[in-house]
């Protein structure tokens, strides 16, 4: 009985964690039916503990360190490098310390489905995204994460979204959001102007 009573008590705890987010140096970019995007900068401090409760994918936009702390107390520094792009499931519980003087950032999304949409626009008389400019850097069953550097001006003609997307512009390390439906037409993913982008399509 004592053992089971253990049990529930730690499901209990684990199920009344926190998300990551908001904390102290996160602004929330934005939000909607399938995703919140977040900007992300670990501070010198430590976070609490807290449960990733989405799967969620990004990109890191500066080199910095972190100190991950996991369930049991264990202590690892890491190093995230510029441009590095990122897929995991939801569940993962740690605390977080920012360990370096200039803080790592990143541009979080969280997916608010548990599993993929497969939702695809198959109109035909388009050009389907993606561009050949871009390159394909990740992708995972929940998501596939295009790399444009520099960004795309406007293009010469006109395009289609097949899925939902994310469209991330940084210009000099500012990131800029927006969300563009499945089965949109257009001519640019209004970056012009920006030093690289990331596409983020959804699944």
């Amino acid at each position: 009985m004592r053992f089971i009573a253990a049990v529930l008590v730690l499901l209990f705890q684990i199920e009344n964690l926190p998300p990551p987010y908001p904390r102290d140096g996160t602004t929330k970019l934005l939000e909607n039916d399938r995703v919140i995007v977040w900007d992300v900068s670990w501070l010198q401090q430590a976070y609490p503990v807290h449960r990733h409760v989405y799967d969620y994918a990004g990109v890191y936009y500066t080199n910095g360190d972190r100190i991950i702390v996991s369930e049991r107390g264990a202590r690892s520094r890491t190093t995230s490098v510029a441009w590095d792009t990122f897929f995991f499931r939801r569940g993962v519980t740690h605390s977080e310390e920012g360990a370096s003087d200039d803080p790592l950032r990143g541009v979080f999304l969280e997916f608010k489905e548990p599993a993929a949409l497969g939702v695809v626009d198959t109109e035909t008389n388009t050009l389907a995204f993606a561009s050949t400019a871009g390159k394909n850097v990740r992708e995972s069953e929940r998501v596939v994460i295009w790399e444009f550097v520099p960004a795309p001006d406007t293009a010469s003609s006109p395009h289609r979204h097949t899925r939902d997307a994310v469209v991330v512009a940084f210009t000099k390390l500012k990131p800029r959001v927006s969300f563009v439906p499945h089965g949109t037409v257009h001519a640019d993913e209004q970056t012009a102007g920006a030093d690289r982008a990331y596409v983020f399509e959804l699944k």
